[in-house]
């Protein structure tokens, strides 16, 4: 434990509480707001589970007690007002202000703020993936109405794995609550679309995960497209070429200059990923193509179930599958609807852009159960956007439309 740690904790659970209640106040409908209460209550939880599998299965190792750590240093200076870690490169974990080293930064506010205790600071950064998933149930209320947005609000605060991967410090939880803002831009008010809270979305990802924030600008580029070739305005061409230029950057920022250096800059990856006893192998050649988005979307095979974890990633990743063939009818609703809807078509393309990008970069199951979780609200999204439920019910409203319609023209014919 840490020097200030129940201590700390307390302080936390207090801070964390009323920021995630106000906001929950604004970005969530009144009739349920008992879902806010009770995604505090499961995220105190969640890091209490969280350490116990840290500390007493892996006797304290794992990257959010590195980045804490990390967080520490950083903090010391942070106390005696020297901004040097964000100048000085001999502090920086690594050669590069962002990714890796760019996590310690708010560790250590966060350490500043309530003390050090592991648990404290890792239940108040965990308040960024809750209103990031907050976010996600905005946008799909704003792009679907209130038919689904039920199931979909609750399948996001209560699945285990979006709230126990998220109960710590570390990158997957800050990328949620940026993913989260950035389709908020992408699905405005009145469907709309802001370039600028997009942006802050992308730059909020970039800061931690590059390749994360070029894969968005590529999904971005690749639904404009289809879009655009049914409607050709000049705002779409516009955001179709800025998400490009976009993606390009963010690439060359982690070395990848040329679409060709993909593949090395994954290879690159794959040696950093492969260590422990979770390590898989990866075909050579072009089927490495076809076993990387399996490798992301299927993995652990039932035969390659062996620890606790894996378990539940095996659970985890097939109850969803479970979903969407429950659901097939809406998932072919889906599909037929990409060239007309922009949302849809988003997620299906940032799903298969992480699927084959992460299935090559990533040789480690335990590191794919935990990094692929990004995928899950745009898979359920998938899956409530045009649920039986919701079509009869819009088949009802424009029935009802039509009738009342008839009625008025009735009305006219005999005045």
């Amino acid at each position: 434990m840490a020097s200030f740690e129940i201590p700390g904790l307390i302080i936390a659970i207090i801070f964390f509480s009323i920021i995630v209640y106000f906001v929950g106040q604004r970005q969530v409908p009144r009739q349920f707001q008992n879902m806010v209460t009770n995604s505090i209550l499961i995220r105190i939880v969640a890091v209490f589970a969280y350490a116990l599998v840290v500390f007493a299965i892996y006797g304290g190792g794992g990257d959010p007690v590195i980045y804490f750590r990390w967080g520490q240093r950083f903090a010391g200076y942070f106390r005696d007002f020297d901004l040097s870690p964000f100048f000085d490169r001999n502090l920086w974990r690594g050669p590069a202000f962002t990714g890796t080293n760019f996590v310690g930064y708010p560790a250590a506010l966060l350490i500043v703020l309530v003390g050090e205790s592991f648990r404290g600071t890792w239940l108040l950064y965990s308040s960024l993936c809750l209103i990031g998933l907050f976010y996600f149930a905005k946008v799909f209320y704003r792009a679907y109405g209130g038919i689904e947005y039920k199931n979909y609000l609750y399948i996001l605060l209560l699945y285990p794995s979006l709230w126990f991967w998220t109960a710590s410090v570390s990158k997957d939880t800050w990328v949620i609550f940026g993913v989260g803002v950035f389709l908020t831009g992408m699905v405005s008010k009145n469907r709309k679309q802001s370039i600028y809270v997009m942006s802050f979305g992308l730059f909020w990802c970039y800061l931690v995960r590059p390749q994360m924030a070029a894969m968005l600008a590529f999904a971005l580029a690749g639904a404009y497209f289809i879009s655009t070739l049914k409607k050709f305005t000049f705002q779409n061409v516009f955001i179709l070429i800025l998400a490009v230029i976009g993606a390009f950057y963010f690439l060359s920022v982690v070395g990848v200059e040329d679409v060709s250096e993909v593949t090395e800059f994954a290879q690159e990856t794959q040696r950093k990923s492969s260590y422990g006893g979770s390590e898989i192998s990866i075909s050579q050649g072009p089927l490495k193509f076809i076993q990387a988005p399996i490798n992301i979307l299927l993995r652990p095979f039932p035969w390659e179930v062996g620890g606790f974890l894996q378990i539940i990633s095996f659970f985890d990743i097939y109850f969803i599958w479970f979903l969407a063939f429950r659901n097939w009818n809406s998932v072919k609703r889906a599909v037929l609807m990409i060239r007309k809807d922009r949302l849809i078509a988003f997620c299906f393309i940032f799903i298969g852009l992480f699927a084959v990008g992460g299935g090559l970069a990533l040789v480690n199951l335990g590191l794919i159960a935990r990094q692929r979780i990004i995928l899950y609200p745009f898979m359920f999204m998938i899956i409530y956007a045009y649920s039986d439920k919701r079509i009869a019910f819009l088949r009802s409203k424009r029935k009802e439309d039509q009738e009342k319609r008839y009625q008025e023209i009735a009305e006219l014919q005999k005045t």
